[in-house]
């Protein structure tokens, strides 16, 4: 297989720079990472490949680049800051970014990641999936994931509007949130939390009443706590519109733009911007809103459940930022490890710096692997080419994935780290960053706590449960490839281990239901994420006799499915450095010599 780094390929920077092409040896985040051009032609039509495949090579210089030594400075002296005050002493709350960082707006927006899910793509003429965006997130994620959250953010406001809003909200910012031109582009925003709720939205205090004087306008007020991307055009706001109904009952779901549409200040406020621990690009408030001016999304009976659904949104966006995070942790341990030597010879040769990378590379793979099919499903699902089996499944998919790659990334940052040894400490390396960043994906959209008890309610209200198993069970017995059949008792042991446990679950009291709660979403995941695993190395077998994958799935297994400390030390087959290798660099594998081979890896 040729070096990435030597295909001469032409790569400008989409609407904003000049048509020049960097040296051969200039980094590529798409172009080296074979796994992520798979996952594009596996899950996107083919009428679109020639075209992604461009476009995501150039977006692969760009954050490989620019977009990341702009996110080095953004995160530390760029960090976004909150004017308060004009010279008259007039409180404007201004959040001021950095120009480097402006430039990653114009320049990722200009890309389509949220404009071309709702307009035409000029050369295909036809509306991009959700997964091509997702694509984009996880190449942007590589170098700003804080970024990412104001993507995420106007992703959801623009499907709340796009599903739920007027012909006039429509007109007036939906085009904006959807626009690829900086001129006219908005960012959206989501602003929940609050003070003394925090996960519980039941409750929230912000009211808005409707002004007397200006039908369909609203009044709100209120504090929102951990406001994410304050200052954004378009904030979609949770308010109590009926006082008297207590819980998430009472909520409706308001447009608050910073700006009104005469072009005067809302009156929104800035508190302060918090100081956290990472994503520093993404300014966090603490927000005021005294009689701000609000229009209702939608029924207003029905802001919660509209909340959920763009929170589904951006879960999904959440699991894709992981597993961008993981890509480049990877990355920098995979080519530290190729030049640092130690001893004498490099570390990548040594045994346990190798089973180190193996370990991180399986679980990068598999998670992003499993976060594309989620996406591939929901796209069915938000296109209406799916029943209801389908819509359950994602339902509960969601949470899942983005509580596992969550807890991976984490992890995962951790090891880079541990391959870099004293440098990868050291803030000149990116990886301090990546472990930062890495940390609020445990609790955006949802703590691990959250998540396993959110599966549980999908259980209970669209037995998720049963659902999971008609689709489980078909999948595996779908597995036909010979070196797919020894993971099959394993699977299907697994599966009867959690009907078993889910039997005596809903027996017991919620203080004992909850406790296991978290131990039996890993049990689901890892069926789901072995199932997804041999799926893609039976449909690269079927298409040129590549084994490859087949090596990650046992690898996982043995990971997921023993015990992770066995008794006795005797196995010297071991794959991971057998086939350390054809892994790290994607050889192709030749089936027969996996079947010739199979005690090795099975």
């Amino acid at each position: 297989m040729p070096d990435q780094r030597n295909i001469q390929r032409e790569i400008d920077v989409g609407h904003y720079g000049k048509n020049i092409p960097p040296p051969p040896e200039s980094p590529n985040f798409y172009l080296e990472d074979f796994n992520l051009q798979y996952l594009m032609r596996r899950y996107l039509p083919p009428s679109m490949h020639q075209w992604a495949d461009r476009e995501l090579t150039r977006l692969g210089a760009r954050v490989a680049g620019p977009v990341d030594e702009r996110a080095a400075y953004t995160d530390k002296e760029g960090q976004p800051r909150l004017v308060k005050y004009n010279r008259r002493g007039e409180d404007i709350s201004q959040i001021v970014k950095n120009e480097g960082y402006l430039k990653t707006v114009k320049e990722v927006y200009g890309t389509g990641i949220v404009g071309y899910l709702y307009r035409e793509i000029p050369e295909l003429g036809r509306k991009a999936p959700y997964l091509y965006s997702y694509l984009q997130g996880y190449l942007v994620s590589e170098s700003e994931p804080g970024f990412y959250c104001p993507v995420t953010l106007t992703l959801s406001a623009a499907h709340l509007i796009d599903r739920y809003g007027t012909p006039e909200q429509k007109e007036t910012y939906l085009t904006g949130l959807t626009s690829l031109e900086e001129e006219t582009l908005y960012e959206g925003a989501t602003w929940l939390t609050e003070r003394q709720g925090g996960s519980d939205v039941g409750a929230n205090l912000t009211v808005a009443a409707e002004d007397p004087e200006a039908p369909g306008v609203y009044r709100l007020t209120g504090e929102k706590f951990f406001a994410s991307n304050a200052g954004a055009m378009v904030a979609t706001v949770l308010a109590r519109i009926h006082p008297d109904r207590p819980g998430t009952r009472g909520l409706g779901l308001f447009l608050v733009p910073w700006t009104k549409p005469d072009g005067t200040r809302n009156r929104i406020y800035v508190r302060r911007l918090k100081e956290k621990l990472g994503v520093n690009a993404v300014p966090s408030a603490e927000v005021i809103l005294e009689e701000a001016e609000g229009y209702l999304i939608g029924d207003a009976d029905k802001g919660f459940k509209y909340m959920a659904e763009a929170l589904n949104i951006s879960r999904i966006c959440n699991a894709v930022a992981a597993a961008g995070i993981m890509r480049r942790s990877f990355y920098e341990a995979l080519h530290y490890a190729r030049e640092r030597h130690a001893f004498g010879r490099p570390i990548l040769q040594y045994a346990m710096v190798k089973q180190t990378l193996a370990k991180m590379l399986v679980e990068l793979e598999v998670n992003t692997g499993s976060t594309f099919d989620m996406i591939h499903r929901y796209d069915q699902v938000d296109a209406g080419e799916a029943g209801t089996e389908d819509e359950v499944m994602v339902r509960m998919l969601i949470s899942l994935i983005k509580y596992r790659t969550g807890e991976v990334a984490k992890e995962m940052t951790h090891q880079a780290i541990e391959t870099l040894g004293g440098n990868g400490y050291i803030e000149e390396y990116v990886t301090p960053r990546l472990l930062r960043d890495a940390q609020v994906l445990t609790v955006w959209e949802g703590t691990a706590n959250i998540l396993a008890l959110d599966l549980w309610r999908v259980i209970k209200k669209f037995r998720a449960d049963e659902v999971f198993f008609q689709v489980m069970h078909r999948e595996v017995e779908g597995l036909t490839h010979p070196l797919s059949q020894p993971f099959k008792s394993d699977l299907n042991h697994r599966l009867q281990q959690i009907r078993e446990n889910l039997t005596f679950f809903k027996t017991q009291p919620e203080e004992i239901l909850t406790y296991y709660l978290k131990p039996l979403s890993d049990q689901i995941v890892d069926v789901y994420q072995l199932v997804c695993i041999l799926k893609e190395a039976e449909d690269q077998a079927g298409a040129d006799g590549n084994g490859r994958k087949f090596i990650v799935a046992e690898l996982y297994r043995q990971a997921h499915f023993e015990s992770s400390t066995p008794g006795r030390f005797k196995e010297t087959r071991l794959p991971d450095l057998v086939y350390f290798d054809d892994l790290v660099d994607y050889r192709k594998v030749d089936v027969e010599v996996l079947q010739s081979f199979q005690g090795t890896i099975t």
